[in-house]
């Protein structure tokens, strides 16, 4: 209603200086009183056939002749803008933005995820996949139909403004993601710490100069997108057996998948015994063909192809993966 009565404002003024315009021209002409002057114009605009109030003069019929043109391009107006109002899908999107502002009111406990490239896709989906409700805040509504394919929740908006994390339910989410860049990120920490004292706020930081200053404005904590991604390509590259990393921010730490090459000195041991060879290091779970068990799950020795998931820090992982190494269990000159 409020966007057709916004675009019904220009065809109500125009009607209402063509009444005004067309009673003092009655007024002037036949010399009526105003009741009688604004009554034969509105009957006359609004084309409704009843006859005249008094009997009109031929200046008066040729006057009338006029107002009921002006009643009939108000009209059209009136059409054209309506017209171009539905058309336009204005209606349509204020109706969608009503039912997810219903959606986004009773929301609790849900993740916020500021941006929708592809660090922010990424995270919506694996929220999604976590059964969290999610609701993403981009600037642009061109990522609209992805988010809402994706099973999130749409709001366009600059989420440095407090009204639009407000309107999210930043005081009410278990959890904000942001994935802008360095500067915005820290204004969107520092606004959402300030609607919301107990979210968890993780922030994607390009440049890690800015690590500390994130942490500072608000961010309970910041990963490094790059430096993690390029460990990973670093250890996949060096050691054939690493097929993936997941660094640690803040620590040494990381998890690597690894696979047990063929003729590896870990070929034959169980997994006990192999973190009694390679001390520190924390042996999360083993993947055998299509099954995966969790570490205490897993008994009997390894196998060439065997996936282990590690965790431990840079010089564990090292000798743990010359353990694993294709060909490592061979005498050597």
């Amino acid at each position: 209603m409020k966007l057709v009565l916004e675009r019904l404002r220009g065809p109500a003024i125009a009607a209402l200086l063509a009444i005004t315009v067309a009673s003092a021209g009655y007024v002037v002409i036949e010399d009526w009183g105003w009741f009688d002057a604004v009554y034969m114009s509105v009957i006359t605009m609004g084309q409704v056939g009843y006859g005249e109030v008094h009997e009109l003069t031929t200046d008066g019929r040729v006057w009338t002749i006029g107002v009921i043109l002006a009643g009939f391009g108000v009209f059209v107006y009136s059409a054209a803008s309506l017209t171009a109002l539905f058309l336009s899908g204005d209606v349509t999107a204020a109706l969608r933005e009503r039912r997810r502002s219903k959606v986004r009111e009773h929301l609790k406990d849900h993740v916020i995820i500021v941006g929708f490239g592809r660090v922010g896709r990424a995270s919506a989906d694996a929220a999604i996949r976590s059964g969290r409700s999610c609701v993403v805040i981009d600037s642009t509504d061109t990522v609209e139909d992805a988010v809402t394919s994706a099973g999130a929740i749409f709001l366009q908006g600059d989420a440095r403004d407090s009204t639009v994390l407000r309107t999210a339910g930043a005081n009410r989410a278990a959890a904000l993601i942001t994935t802008l860049d360095d500067p915005s990120n820290a204004v969107v920490a520092l606004t959402a710490r300030s609607i919301a004292p107990d979210v968890r706020i993780v922030a994607r930081v390009s440049d890690s100069s800015w690590s500390k200053r994130l942490m500072r404005a608000g961010a309970s904590h910041v990963v490094p997108v790059y430096e993690s991604v390029g460990a990973s390509m670093a250890a996949t590259a060096l050691d054939a057996e690493v097929l993936g990393v997941l660094a640690i921010p803040g620590t040494d730490m990381r998890v690597e998948e690894v696979e047990v090459g063929a003729g590896a000195q870990a070929e034959g041991l169980d997994l006990r015994a192999l973190g009694s060879a390679v001390p520190a290091l924390h042996i999360l779970g083993l993947r055998q063909g299509t099954e995966v068990r969790r570490w205490h799950e897993a008994d009997g020795p390894l196998r060439a192809g065997d996936m282990l998931v590690v965790l431990g820090n840079s010089e564990t992982l090292r000798r743990m993966t010359a353990m694993v190494r294709h060909g490592s269990a061979e005498p050597t000159d």
